[in-house]
């Protein structure tokens, strides 16, 4: 079937069905243009496990200014491709090198019969 067999009514109808799927097309890049992510999600949806969230909420209440230009840094990092994803060492590392010094509550726990103990309790 040539170009010259279809009717002209249905050429029409064409046209019309490919300006509406092209107006929706442009419609929806527009939406997701819109619900641009913020840095913060960002970096959240990148790190790997629950250590690296609780370091992250650490440095956001001792340092909360300083966190969030580094959490922007860190953001676009992983916007550019340079980074995937995030584990607690490396975040730790990389909010030091970003002037976030995060002190973090360390424990020594030993095993005794069995159960996680502290150093305190081990000694006596």
């Amino acid at each position: 079937m040539s170009n010259e067999d279809i009717p002209l009514s249905f050429k029409k109808k064409m046209i019309e069905m490919q300006k509406r799927m092209f107006i929706k097309r442009l419609m929806e890049e527009a939406k997701a243009k819109s619900k641009e992510r913020s840095p913060r999600e960002i970096v959240l949806n990148a790190l790997e496990d629950e250590r690296a969230k609780e370091i992250l909420e650490l440095a956001e209440e001792q340092f909360p200014e300083a966190t969030e230009y580094a959490i922007s840094v860190i953001a676009r990092v992983i916007l550019s491709g340079k980074l995937k994803s995030i584990d607690a060492y490396l975040l730790y590392e990389l909010l030091h090198a970003l002037g976030v010094p995060v002190r973090i509550p360390t424990r020594i726990k030993f095993v005794k019969k069995g159960k996680e103990v502290d150093l305190k309790e081990y000694l006596e």
